[in-house]
């Protein structure tokens, strides 16, 4: 008797706990779809209180997790660099969208470049390239990276991925603007 008892309050915590979580996903996606009008209208600040208190509060469910992606982007797109980098890699963490993923890493590559961190940005796009190379934003890294090289004095490891993207992605619309920047290198 006992054991059905235990079974019983078992099943009953399962079934409470898996309607709290379903709640808890449910009024995530309605905070990361009021962030989401405020971010695509361009009004990123109004985005990040909205965005850090979904990442906040509904910690662990798919729109926080999405969330914390915007809110990187948003502080990229107001140029504080150090919390956009800062959130990307908490999404690194935490993302399982390949495409997302890529991205958070091309965003922390970006802010590197944008602080002047070339040889390291360069790295970090070569690494997205690399790791999501089935991705379309594949050869957009590679060139990422060949220009960070090209503007950390590494002109051949430049040379070497502008060859790569020539010669790999030959159908992307970036093989012309990596034949251009090859060339610019080789003169």
């Amino acid at each position: 008797m006992y054991g059905i008892g235990v079974a019983v309050l078992i099943i009953l915590a399962g079934f409470i706990y898996s309607k709290k979580q379903a709640e808890k996903e449910a009024s995530a996606v309605v905070e990361l779809t009021k962030a989401k009008l405020a971010y695509f209208e361009n009004d990123y600040a109004k985005a990040i209180p909205i965005l850090k208190d979904l990442v906040e509060n509904y910690g662990g469910s798919r729109g926080s997790n999405e969330g914390l992606f915007y809110l990187a982007n948003a502080y990229y797109e107001l140029k504080n660099y150090v919390n956009a980098e800062r959130h990307y890699k908490q999404f690194l963490g935490k993302g399982s969208d390949d495409i997302l993923l890529s991205s958070a890493m091309s965003g922390i590559a970006a802010c590197l470049e944008q602080q002047k961190n070339y040889a390291v940005a360069a790295k970090m796009y070569r690494e997205a390239a690399e790791k999501y190379n089935e991705t379309f934003v594949a050869p957009q890294n590679l060139y990422a990276a060949a220009r960070c090289y090209a503007l950390a004095g590494e002109s051949e490891e430049a040379r070497r991925l502008l060859n790569q993207i020539i010669e790999n992605h030959s159908n992307s619309s970036l093989k012309s603007d990596a034949e251009v920047l090859l060339a610019e290198l080789l003169s």
